[in-house]
């Protein structure tokens, strides 16, 4: 017998018979009509299985029978057989049932078929619970190393976001610091403030530098804002806010907007909508970013409404502006809500900015506790709906 590593598991378990051919045969008649296999010939230690059963005869095979029960002894309990040791020598018997069950000689027939019946089943059952935990134990691994690495990826993913933020708003205050200027010499020169510039071209170029750079510093300012909002560099005022007033107040500042382009802006708010605590001017930046949004992208003879209710199943505040424009597929959405996704271009107003539009709303919304929400449909408008809690402490 030669001691190697034991061999992989089979599908199928045997019954291997250590001792004289007579007790492979008598084992065979006992077990007739059983689902088992004998088998006379076992083969070297290390090609015995761990789902294979044994029948050692220790006065048989002597101070070889014995190498091998030490041999499986030492084997870690997943990869051991079955072992069924017959023994005379009293002596033995301690070792044989350190390895598995034992069984003294002379044996009574019934009982010796028995004892072999009830090892072999009770191995299988306890095989593949072995089996079951090793691949459970395989999986739990796997998962662990998979949240290991979404662990790893998702660190990397906010260290670069957050790279990107930084970045975009250094860029945003370099660029912004000489905006300045060119704002300043640009409208002196527009208005000929030191005289008439000569040819009358002058003031109608000096009026484009002034406008793109108008442009341009709105959307460095943008920039700022997003940088700052999604990094949680705004502080909040939390103070008593009416919805009312908000409404008003942005109404009013895109009043000549909304008229010039032929849409409708409406206002509704529910009887008894209760008065928030929240930050007042982050508010009017959130409803005068939608309400400027919905009226660049509706259609003149389209209308535009701003509405307060409370949502009682979900507890909240809602602000929701809805537009009749020109709507948008459910990717244009997603590519929408990216910071620098630009869906298309404005049917109005001022050239297309840098798309951080919704993505900073969305970001200043969070920014006070609430949730930004999107349906719209191509040809059928949009409807933006910003849920909010009446007291931005407990949610912020």
């Amino acid at each position: 017998m030669t001691s190697t590593s034991p061999a992989p598991v089979s599908a199928e378990p045997r019954i291997l018979i250590f001792g004289p051919p007579s007790l492979a045969r008598e084992l065979e008649q006992l077990l007739a009509g059983e689902d088992l296999r004998v088998s006379a010939e076992p083969p070297e230690l290390g090609r015995v299985r761990a789902n294979d059963m044994i029948v050692l005869d220790l006065a048989y095979g002597g101070p070889t029978a014995l190498d091998a029960l030490s041999y499986w002894w030492r084997l870690p309990d997943d990869e051991r057989p079955a072992v069924l040791s017959l023994y005379t020598d009293a002596r033995h018997r301690r070792l044989a049932l350190s390895v598995g069950d034992a069984i003294r000689l002379p044996y009574d027939p019934g009982e010796f078929k028995d004892r072999v019946i009830g090892l072999s089943r009770w191995h299988a059952s306890w095989r593949r619970a072995v089996v079951a935990t090793r691949k459970l134990n395989e999986a739990r691994a796997l998962l662990r190393e998979a949240e290991a690495r979404m662990s790893r990826l998702e660190a990397r993913n906010q260290a670069r976001q957050k790279n990107d933020r930084e970045v975009t708003a250094y860029l945003a205050h370099e660029i912004r610091t000489p905006l300045n200027a060119i704002l300043g010499f640009s409208e002196i020169l527009k208005d000929q403030r030191f005289g008439p510039l000569g040819d009358p071209r002058y003031p109608g170029y000096a009026a484009d530098i002034h406008n793109s750079a108008t442009h341009l510093a709105a959307v460095c300012d943008d920039a700022l804002d997003f940088a700052k909002a999604e990094a949680g560099r705004e502080p909040i005022t939390i103070e008593p806010v009416s919805v009312s007033d908000i409404f008003d107040r942005a109404v009013s500042m895109v009043h000549g907007l909304a008229e010039s382009s032929g849409v409708h802006l409406r206002v509704e708010i529910e009887p008894d909508f209760p008065e928030l605590r929240t930050d007042g001017s982050k508010l009017l930046q959130v409803v005068l970013n939608l309400a400027t949004n919905a009226i660049k992208f509706t259609p003149s003879g389209g209308s535009v409404k701003l509405k307060a209710r409370i949502d009682k199943f979900r507890g909240a505040m809602l602000l929701v502006i809805h537009d009749t424009g020109i709507g948008m597929t459910p990717g244009e959405v997603e590519v929408a809500m990216q910071p620098f996704g630009q869906v298309g271009q404005p049917l109005r107003g001022r050239p297309q900015g840098a798309g951080l539009g919704l993505p900073l709303t969305r970001a200043l919304v969070e920014r006070l506790g609430g949730q930004l929400e999107i349906v719209s449909h191509p040809g059928a408008g949009t409807v933006i709906t910003v849920l909010l809690p009446r007291e931005i402490a407990a949610a912020a």
